[in-house]
C-alpha cells in the first residue's frame, strides 16, 4: 500500500480549518485523561459512604506496590497479580507489566488521536504528534507533585504511586515528540530547506526542547540513577522548570498546556512551602552502626499537622538551609569551592517518622549513611567531638506516604492476620504500624519480623521514651545477619567482637535511672535488670523468608492475610515470590512493598 501522506499546498482557509482540528484533538487527549479522574472525584464526593468504604478496603486503583484482592473473583486477582510482576531485560528491571500494559494502550490511544481526520496532509500529522504530547504535559507534571496533586487525593494513591506512572507517560509523550521532530526533518531533507531551518529560532526552540527531554529520560535510567542521583534529581527539576519558557517560544499552540503545566508546578511548591517547618534538631550517631538519628521537635503551632495528623509509617523530606551548610562542609574544602554546598539548593531527602513523641512534641528520624552528601554531611555532622554542635537547623517537609491510604489493619477490620517484614531501617516504617495496631487493638494477630546486621542497629527502636518494649514482645522476631559488630572499640562504649554465647559483646545505651543499659550484639531479649539477652542461635542468621510466609498462611485457607514489607529491594521481591503462590491458589491477601532504593 502507498504512502497515504502527501506535502499539500493549502488554501488560508485550510490552514485554518487544519489549525482548529489540531486544538480540538489536542483537548480529546487531554481530557480522555481528566474526565475518568473527574468522575471518580464527582462520585465520591456525592456519594461519601462509597467513598469510605473504598478507602476502607483499599481497592481504588492497582499498583505494583499494593494489592488486595478482597472481594475480587480469584481469576481477576490473579492478572493483577501477574500485572504487578517486574519485565527484565539484560539484567535490569524495566518497569512492572502493569506499567507496559497501561503504557501501551495510551501510546495506542494517542497515536489515533494523531491520526484521526488528518487525511492526506503530511504537515497536519506532523503538527498532530507534537500537539497532541504537550496536551498531556500538565497531567505529567500533576502525577510527579507530593503536595497539591489531585490525582493522588482522588484515587488514593501515594506521590511514589502516581510518580511510576508519571514515568511511563513521559516516555509516551516524549515517543510522540520524537515522531513530531523526525517528520519534520524529514520535510526539511525533503524540501531542502534543511540548513536554512536549523537556522530558525523556532526550529532551534524545538531541538533545545527535544535535548532536553532526552536528557531527562537518559539520567531518569536505572543504571545512570544509581551511579548518581542527584544528577538525574537536579537534571530533572532543571529541565522542568526550563521546558514549559522553551516550548513556549517554539509554538503558540502549546503555551496553554504549558502554563497550566507551570501553574500546578508551582502552585505544589507553594504547599510544599505551607508544609515546611524549619526548626532546630539534635543530630547523633548510632554508637557501632552507620545510622544517623535526627529529633525533630515540631512547634506547637503546627503539631496538628505533623503529629496529630501523622500516620504510622509516613515520612518526611528533609533539607539544609543556608544557616546550616556551612557546618556540613567537608574541612579540607573551602566555601568558595564547595560545590556540593550549592547542591544542598536541591537536596530533599526522604526519612521516615520512626518515632512520635505526642507528650514531648518530637519527631524521631532514622536513616543509614549512604554515598550522598545529605547522609554523608549529617554523619560527619553527628560525629563533631563538641556536644554544642549536634544541634542544627533543617527544613522539614511533609509528612507523605502511602500509609495514609491503607486499610483498617486491627482486628476486626477484616483481616485475620497481619505480617510486617522489615530490612534493616526499613523497621522505621514498620514498627509505628505495629505498635499503631497493637495499641489500636491488642488482641490483633500481628507478627513482625525484622533483619538487621548487629544488635546496635536496633537500638533506636527501645530507647524512646514510653515506647513499647519491642525486644520483650513475643510477636516480634529480630534476626542479626551479621558476624562481627560493626565497630572496634573505641572508648565510647561499642563493643567488638565475634557473635558467641561466651563472650556476648555489648551496646551502651546509656542513661536510664538505674545506669546503663547494655545491649548484647548477639543476643536481644532483654532480661528484668535491663540487659538484653536470649535470642535463639537460630536467629543469628537471615530469616527463612519462604517459612515465614507459610506460616503466616497456615492458619487455615478461609482466614484474610495482611503482609507489609520495607526493606532493600531484594528483601521485597522475595516476599513478593512467596506470597504470590497463595494469590495463585486464591487466597485473600492484602500486599503492600514499601521497598526503598532506586
Amino acid at each position: 500500500m502507498d504512502w497515504p501522506y502527501q506535502f499539500l499546498n493549502l488554501s488560508q482557509a485550510e490552514v485554518h480549518a487544519r489549525r482548529l482540528s489540531l486544538d480540538r484533538y489536542a483537548l480529546y487527549a487531554q481530557l480522555s485523561a481528566l474526565i475518568p479522574i473527574g468522575l471518580i472525584w464527582l462520585y465520591q464526593t456525592v456519594n461519601k459512604s462509597s467513598s469510605s468504604r473504598q478507602k476502607r478496603d483499599y481497592t481504588a486503583v492497582p499498583s505494583s506496590d499494593s494489592f488486595n484482592t478482597r472481594k475480587q473473583g480469584n481469576g481477576w486477582s490473579k492478572l493483577r497479580w501477574w500485572l504487578g510482576e517486574d519485565v527484565v531485560a539484560f539484567g535490569e528491571v524495566l518497569g512492572q507489566r502493569d506499567q507496559w500494559a497501561g503504557g501501551i494502550f495510551w501510546a495506542v490511544w494517542l497515536l489515533v488521536l494523531c491520526v484521526a481526520g488528518t487525511g492526506r496532509d503530511y504537515m497536519h500529522l506532523t503538527k498532530r504528534f507534537g500537539i497532541i504530547a504537550v496536551s498531556q504535559y500538565p497531567m505529567q507534571y500533576m502525577l510527579t507533585l507530593k503536595s497539591f496533586n489531585p490525582v493522588s487525593w482522588t484515587l488514593k494513591l501515594s506521590h511514589e504511586e502516581t510518580n511510576r506512572w508519571h514515568r511511563v507517560l513521559a516516555r509516551v509523550t516524549t515517543f510522540l515528540l520524537s515522531l513530531h521532530t523526525i517528520f519534520y526533518y524529514n520535510y526539511f531533507i525533503q524540501n531542502s530547506i534543511l540548513l536554512a531551518k536549523l537556522q530558525s529560532p523556532v526550529v532551534i526552540y524545538g531541538m533545545l526542547s527535544f535535548f532536553g527531554l532526552n536528557l531527562m529520560i537518559t539520567t531518569a535510567l536505572r543504571p545512570l540513577r544509581k551511579l548518581s542521583y542527584r544528577v538525574f534529581f537536579v537534571t530533572h527539576l532543571l529541565i522542568a522548570l526550563g521546558l514549559p519558557l522553551v516550548l513556549w517560544f517554539h509554538a503558540a499552540s502549546s503555551r496553554k498546556y504549558m502554563l497550566e503545566a507551570l501553574g500546578v508546578f508551582l502552585l505544589d511548591i507553594g504547599f510544599r512551602k505551607r508544609d515546611t517547618i524549619t526548626v532546630e534538631t539534635t543530630i547523633s550517631s548510632i554508637p557501632g552502626t552507620s545510622l544517623i538519628k535526627i529529633k525533630v521537635p515540631v512547634p506547637r503551632q503546627r503539631q496538628n499537622h505533623f503529629l496529630r495528623g501523622v500516620a504510622p509509617g509516613a515520612h518526611v523530606y528533609v533539607n539544609v538551609p543556608p544557616a546550616t551548610r556551612s557546618a556540613f562542609r567537608r574541612k579540607d574544602v573551602k566555601a568558595a569551592n564547595n560545590a556540593a554546598e550549592v547542591l544542598f539548593e536541591f537536596m530533599f531527602n526522604p526519612f521516615t517518622i520512626a518515632h512520635v513523641d505526642q507528650d514531648s512534641g518530637e519527631l524521631t528520624l532514622v536513616a543509614r549513611q549512604r554515598e550522598g552528601p545529605m547522609t554523608k554531611g549529617l554523619a560527619r555532622f553527628a560525629s563533631s567531638p563538641s556536644p554544642t554542635a549536634k544541634k542544627a537547623l533543617l527544613n522539614i517537609e511533609g509528612p507523605y506516604g502511602a500509609a495514609k491510604h491503607f486499610p483498617a489493619l486491627s482486628l476486626g477490620s477484616g483481616f485475620d492476620r497481619i505480617l510486617l517484614i522489615a530490612g534493616g531501617v526499613g523497621a522505621t516504617f514498620t514498627i509505628p504500624l505495629y505498635r499503631g495496631i497493637v495499641a489500636e487493638n491488642p488482641e490483633t494477630k500481628v507478627e513482625m519480623v525484622w533483619t538487621v546486621r548487629t544488635a546496635g542497629e536496633a537500638t533506636w527502636a527501645v530507647t524512646e521514651n514510653g515506647a513499647r518494649d519491642i525486644l520483650n514482645d513475643p510477636n516480634v522476631h529480630i534476626y542479626l545477619t551479621g558476624n562481627r559488630s560493626s565497630a572496634q572499640e573505641d572508648g565510647t562504649g561499642v563493643g567488638s567482637g565475634v557473635d558467641s554465647a561466651e563472650n556476648p559483646p555489648l551496646v551502651y545505651l546509656g542513661g536510664g535511672n538505674d545506669g546503663a543499659v547494655a545491649l548484647e550484639m548477639n543476643t536481644l531479649r532483654k532480661t528484668a535488670d535491663g540487659r538484653v539477652t536470649g535470642v535463639p542461635k537460630e536467629r543469628r542468621t537471615r530469616p527463612d523468608l519462604k517459612k515465614v510466609v507459610d506460616e503466616v498462611f497456615g492458619h487455615g485457607p478461609e482466614e484474610r492475610v495482611a503482609i507489609l514489607v520495607c526493606g532493600p529491594t531484594k528483601i521485597g521481591k522475595q516476599v513478593r515470590r512467596q506470597v504470590g503462590r497463595y494469590v495463585r491458589e486464591g487466597r485473600e491477601v492484602w500486599f503492600h512493598n514499601e521497598g526503598f532504593g532506586f
